[in-house]
């Protein structure tokens, strides 16, 4: 009898013993996938922010490496015909469009009326720049201006260092007609 006795308890405490470790492993998975859900809910607000959009539908797509920095990681999110990056201090450090067949649902359309000149367009590249990325100091850095046909991209870079990748760098892209073709900073990596 008392054998019987010594082995259900032995039995209810192995059963106690597991019955607590899957909980504090699931309650381990469950935090951690809580924090992932606040940092893409963090960088939702933070793209929505920057398209100056508070019901733009953003979507998490993956997480992987910078296009502009090989060792920079990024989430990447997905709006319509655009695409975000944004590195895990919650910046967006690219913005640009998606590669979307052409006549699709959501392919990027873009004004390119002839409606701002150069200089026009560089003061709304300056003042994007001033609003979406608060630690740009543009009159520290050397502009290095061009244009592609219609598009106008507006870079500022820090001449004073140099990594494997070029200059670090702050642009904003826009079509003639005002349109944000694309956004990079580099200045943060």
């Amino acid at each position: 009898m008392k054998n019987k006795i010594l082995i259900i308890s032995l039995l209810l405490i192995v059963a106690f013993v597991g019955m607590l470790t899957y909980k504090k492993s699931s309650m381990k998975q469950e935090s951690k996938q809580t924090a992932q859900e606040l940092i893409i809910q963090r960088d939702i607000s933070e793209i929505r922010k920057f398209a100056d959009s508070s019901d733009l539908m953003v979507q998490y797509e993956s997480e992987s490496k910078s296009s502009n920095g090989e060792n920079v990681p990024v989430s990447v999110y997905i709006a319509g015909a655009d695409r975000y990056e944004v590195n895990s201090a919650g910046k967006i450090i690219e913005f640009g469009s998606r590669n979307l067949p052409i006549g699709s649902e959501n392919e990027k359309k873009y004004d390119n009326t002839p409606r701002y000149n150069f200089q026009e367009l560089e003061i709304m590249a300056k003042q994007f720049i001033i609003k979406n990325a608060l630690d740009a100091n543009l009159d520290s850095l050397t502009s290095n201006h061009n244009n592609k046909g219609t598009n106008y991209f507006f870079r500022w870079e820090d001449r004073s260092q140099k990594t494997t990748e070029g200059y670090p760098f702050i642009q904003a892209g826009f079509t003639q007609g005002g349109t944000m073709t694309s956004y990079i900073n580099t200045l943060t990596f």
